[in-house]
């Protein structure tokens, strides 16, 4: 028997709670667990949540989880393991909004990533040169972090005769060879993002919730950059994500049909 989680997530105001409703309705047998992650000191309160959910809750039980940033992996891990002594079949959907530390506070089983339809490219997107600059800051904390923590790179290297080296933008050439490279391209995907939609790069499934706002031109042509960039990554990533453009509470929508049969795939095969 083993825990099955399910990671929902998204900008906030785009609907993740209908959703999660008609997953509950729509996907599982037995009632589901249910948490919703809320940072402490945010400005967001927590939900008060019934200590014994009504039948047509369709859960077996509901918690709001107030977390620090730094204890995440500490306190979800701990709620999770709580809830599996209890049910040793459970399934848990997890509710959050897009804090970039809850992406990898666990190693979810499933991840559906909800959002609106886009008014505007750059409501997604960084500028070129915007995600040039995060680039390069990333490198740069890469190899701080490694030479730190993990040793990876020899004081010697880093020192010459008169202290520390100080470190170079990477030119030109030598960005375009790191780009070349798979981890390259994976990163220059990722970074693409702005940050409340990282959570696109790693999810199985994005919903583009179309019952909340209609397309519009823009919204059109920010889509099929992120399909685009989509492509890019299902190419060198274990998890192959797919866009699904419907309304999630309208039976009659094609899409959300098959929204909701691969879910229903998903879960099955990770029980």
């Amino acid at each position: 028997m083993r825990l099955s989680v399910v990671f929902v997530s998204g900008p906030r105001l785009s609907g993740k709670s209908v959703v999660i409703r008609a997953m509950i309705d729509r996907l599982w047998k037995q009632p589901p667990h249910f948490i919703r992650l809320v940072e402490v000191g945010g400005d967001k309160s927590a939900p008060r949540m019934p200590e014994k959910p009504p039948p047509e809750s369709g859960v077996a039980s509901a918690r709001a989880l107030e977390y620090e940033p730094d204890r995440i992996f500490e306190i979800l891990p701990e709620t999770l393991a709580k809830i599996h002594h209890g049910d040793h079949d459970a399934t848990v959907v997890i509710e959050a909004d897009s804090d970039p530390v809850l992406r990898c506070a666990y190693p979810y089983d499933h991840r559906l990533f909800v959002m609106r339809p886009p008014t505007r490219i750059y409501q997604v997107f960084r500028s070129a040169q915007e995600a040039a600059a995060e680039m390069q800051r990333v490198l740069e904390d890469t190899a701080e972090f490694a030479s730190q923590v993990y040793g990876l790179f020899d004081a010697d290297m880093l020192l010459d005769g008169e202290g520390r080296e100080e470190r170079m933008d990477m030119s030109g050439t030598q960005m375009r060879r790191f780009l070349a490279t798979p981890l390259g391209d994976e990163i220059a995907t990722r970074m693409a993002f702005q940050p409340p939609y990282h959570g696109l790069a790693e999810s199985e499934f994005i919903l583009v919730n179309t019952g909340l706002k209609p397309d519009k031109p823009t919204s059109e042509a920010c889509l099929k950059m992120i399909n685009r960039l989509l492509e890019r990554l299902n190419k060198v990533s274990d998890r192959q994500g797919r866009m699904y453009r419907c309304n999630p509470v309208d039976p009659k929508d094609r899409m959300t049909r098959q929204l909701f049969k691969d879910l229903k795939s998903a879960s099955s095969k990770g029980a």
